[in-house]
């Protein structure tokens, strides 16, 4: 294979992943930005506040993992809500006003 067919083949490599070298050397970005983890951010806040919002707002512990797993996923946080109150069959009084 000459240098000119490898140059050719690496401009046709997608540039929409990493390689593995490159992983490596962007390993400290990656995991500081990652989406789970102690700090998590979501569209409505640091995942923390939220939860600390639903524990006052009397969510039961599983109900609040619901609702995590449902931001996760990319819900907004009055959906997520919704959805958890609706797998687990019960809903909380003070969160039926503030969904």
């Amino acid at each position: 294979m000459s240098r000119d067919s490898r140059s050719r083949d690496r401009s046709r490599l997608s540039r929409r992943f990493l390689s593995a070298a490159d992983m490596e050397l962007r390993r400290p970005l990656i995991d500081r930005y990652r989406a789970w983890g102690p700090g998590e951010i979501f569209a409505e806040g640091q995942w923390q506040a939220i939860r600390v919002q639903l524990e006052r707002q009397g969510w039961h512990p599983s109900q609040i993992e619901l609702v995590h797993d449902q931001l996760r996923q990319g819900w907004p946080l009055a959906t997520a809500k919704l959805h958890a109150a609706r797998l687990s069959g019960h809903c909380p009084i003070k969160a039926q006003n503030d969904s």
